[in-house]
């Protein structure tokens, strides 16, 4: 072999070194002058030298040897030097000075040495790769990376076994970007495992600062952002309702389709409470989740106390499955002393249901099996909901085509159940045909619908005067109609298309008294824009109510040139022809008025980076509002968010009604960190505030935290004001790198802050 020439071409077997440098990705493209992940502030993966794989035809056994100059020091032994690279593949291996034997297999770099593999980038003073023994040893001041930019390290010596297996001895290690290592650990000796994607530490040091803080003999950690089991993001706060609160969850990632999550929650004025979750995504068993609480006394209540939460959800095949869900308290204040908030604490009824569907051809069915546990123990025995025992439901369904009649039926029978008051089974049957006729710009649909009702009934003794078996069959008559126009627009020098979408919806529904039926499952329907186009102005089966009205309503809207909307406005109202008789109580008052509520709808882009949404219900009859809503929300970036509400809706006939503002706030202030902040007022009658929360966050590769206060009307019994708020201070914090992942905290402030994301 010629020495004077630049590049050496040699055959071996395999090349190792890329094993011994962090054993895991680092997500950059080879050669790319790619940032370090999150935590690559002020540290820049240097550029790979050009590859020079094309001259070995992409063998995969070749090593490629170049430098500024070589010689031959022994019979099979060659010395590189200046810009030393050895090159297999997509590995790289760069130094002062290589040296290569070939009869024991061996490399030796000295000198800056510098190492690339696809994603993956490692700098120290000396390697040995023993090539034939797949062992490679690193001293003097290596420097090496973890995959993601999930952290680093520094270590007097590092001996790879493999390419998957490192352990290294006097080593350093952070998330921190390198120069600011607010923490790191120090440790006698690691071993980082890439096929678990685990390091263990031994020996440990945990600083901060550069302080030593304390001492731990073990301790494991991921090399990766992929799961792993360990200690989650902890939360320590203080409550008028439970004392000092601190929760210490703990993650087991038990399998790639199911975890769980086991946390102590430790309650100064309450006692010890274990909280356990398990999750699951099987393709054999669908997914679900089964959460459970217990408190084994509880120092206030003088008690135990427990709360469960299951979810499953299962295709069994192309047309079967199953969707179960139950909640269980152990008793009706559980929520307000161990919740969260007003709409948990608040609630009055916790569901269970099991349902079975089939999906077949043109047809779909379900059998539901549903009941509620009442919380609510002012609710008197005839005003707590039904079970379901159970409810079949059966729909055909299909392309509604064009010019032609289409057919389709609804039909339910159900059992409704409940400890007292008429019980009994209701059978519905509502066939429904319509001949639409569409064309590009335009549509004209009419529809005719029979309802048709029957009842077997268990009648209370203050009823027995009524029918046990009551019926109706009611016909429907309707005609829609609307048009689509649109038209070319400039809108700042941008082309943009404006729309006009009328519509008009006719609605004939002969009156049929329906005072004796039974009221199972029936309600109002809430009002809108919607609603106003609605066959029956009931939630339900227990009501058909009667109409003879027409209802114009008026869509435009400006939309860029991909279709995106910039502006919809909407406005409708409904005339009435004849009174409305069907009520839902005996004592209920017909409706005389000859128009609804004018009501129109705004949604706009006001500018890049602001919303506005807008509603109004106008009683053009009394000349009064009975309902408004207006959201504003700038948001310049998905961290930064400014979100302004305000809603009011008339309670029935009363001159005041629920009217309610909401402020909230995401603001970043300085790097990594952000000030979070919510106001909730009701005003009118009510005047009092619902809610107000404000905290601090932080995040940088190193460490996350998050700091909130918060106040909220827990329940809302007629007691003084003080007795019905809780009161919270609470603190979640993160070491990266230390704790496990596949646990996100902050579902309060994704709840309670309308476009919060989480920050960690």
């Amino acid at each position: 072999m010629n020495v004077a020439v630049r590049r050496l071409l040699l055959t071996s077997a395999a090349f190792v070194p890329g094993a011994l440098v962090a054993l895991a990705s680092i997500g950059a493209d080879a050669g790319a002058d790619a940032d370090l992940g999150m935590c690559a502030e002020g540290f820049r993966i240097p550029e790979r030298p050009m590859s020079e794989t094309a001259e070995s035809g992409g063998d995969p056994e070749t090593i490629l040897l170049s430098a500024d100059a070589a010689d031959r020091v022994g019979e099979e032994v060659s010395r590189l030097s200046g810009n030393a690279t050895v090159e297999l593949g997509t590995r790289l291996l760069r130094s002062d000075e290589i040296v290569y034997d070939q009869s024991e297999g061996v490399v030796d770099a000295r000198g800056d040495v510098r190492y690339w593999e696809e994603g993956l980038f490692v700098s120290g003073e000396s390697a040995r790769a023993d090539l034939e023994n797949e062992v490679v040893t690193v001293e003097s001041g290596m420097a090496f990376m973890l995959g993601d930019g999930y952290g680093y390290g520094e270590a007097g010596r590092i001996v790879v076994l493999g390419e998957n297996r490192a352990t290294a001895t006097d080593v350093a290690y952070t998330t921190c970007a390198p120069g600011e290592d607010d923490w790191r650990i120090t440790a006698g000796r690691i071993e980082l495992d890439r096929v678990e994607d685990t390091g263990t530490a031994r020996d440990i040091w945990f600083e901060i600062d550069g302080q030593r803080m304390f001492y731990l003999p073990w301790v494991s950690f991921p090399l990766s952002s992929r799961r792993k089991s360990g200690f989650l993001t902890s939360s320590f706060g203080t409550d008028s309702s439970t004392g000092v609160d601190l929760a210490v969850p703990y993650y087991f990632n038990l399998a790639p389709d199911n975890d769980a999550t086991l946390t102590t929650r430790v309650m100064s004025e309450r006692g010890v409470q274990a909280q356990g979750e398990f999750r699951f995504l099987s393709r054999d068993f669908g997914s679900g989740r089964f959460a459970a609480e217990y408190l084994p006394f509880d120092a206030k209540f003088d008690d135990q106390r427990a709360v469960f939460d299951l979810a499953h959800r299962h295709s069994w095949s192309d047309r079967w499955s199953t969707d179960a869900r139950m909640e269980w308290v152990s008793d009706s204040q559980y929520l307000q002393d161990l919740g969260t908030g007003l709409a948990q604490s608040s609630r009055a009824y916790l569901p269970r249901r099991f349902d079975a569907a089939y999906r077949g051809d043109g047809w779909d069915a379900l059998m539901r099996f549903s009941g509620f546990q009442t919380l609510d123990k002012s609710l008197l025995a005839h005003e707590r909901p039904y079970a379901r025992l159970p409810q079949i439901l059966l729909r055909t369904h299909g392309p509604e085509r064009n010019h032609t009649l289409n057919a389709r039926t609804e039909a339910e029978l159900t059992y409704f159940d409940r400890r007292s008051h008429t019980t009994g089974l209701r059978a519905r049957l509502r066939p429904t045909v319509t001949y639409p006729m569409r064309t590009a710009g335009t549509f004209v649909t009419p529809r005719a619908t029979l309802h048709v009702t029957r009842y077997m009934l268990n009648r209370t003794e203050d009823e027995a005067s009524l029918d046990d078996d009551p019926s109706i069959a009611i016909p429907e008559f309707g005609l829609d109609l609307g048009m689509f126009l649109e038209r070319p627009v400039t809108l700042g020098g941008r082309p943009a298309t404006h729309t006009l979408e009328p519509r008009i919806h006719y609605l004939l529904v002969p009156y049929e008294r329906q005072d004796a039926l039974p009221n199972f499952d029936t309600g109002d329907s809430t009002f809108s824009f919607g609603q106003l186009f609605r066959a029956n102005r009931f939630s339900g089966g227990d009501r058909v109510g009667d109409a003879n009205q027409l209802t114009v309503g008026l869509t435009s809207r400006l939309l860029d040139e991909r279709g995106g909307e910039i502006v919809r406005a909407s406005v409708g109202q409904t005339g009435h022809f004849r009174d409305r008789k069907v009520m839902l109580g005996e004592a209920g008052t017909p409706e005389t008025a000859g128009t609804s509520d004018f009501v129109t709808e705004v949604d706009a882009r006001l500018a890049r980076d602001w919303r506005l949404r807008a509603g109004l219900q106008y009683d053009t009859g009394d000349g009064r509002i009975d309902g408004n809503a207006l959201q504003v929300r700038y948001q310049p970036d998905r961290r930064s968010i400014f979100d302004a509400a305000y809603r009011f809706g008339r309670d029935g006939e009363r001159a005041a009604g629920v009217e309610q503002v909401d402020l909230s706030f995401v603001w970043p202030f300085e790097a990594g960190w952000r000030a979070v902040g919510r106001w909730s007022f009701a005003l009118g009658e009510a005047d009092r505030t619902l809610e107000t929360l404000g905290g601090l966050t932080y995040e940088s590769c190193c460490f996350a935290f998050r700091l909130m206060a918060r106040r909220f009307l827990s329940h809302d019994e007629p007691t003084d004001d003080d007795g019905r708020y809780s009161d919270g201070v609470y603190l979640q914090f993160e070491i990266k790198g230390l704790t496990g992942t596949g646990y996100r905290p902050g579902a309060l402030l994704v709840r309670r802050i309308p476009g919060y994301e989480n920050d960690f």
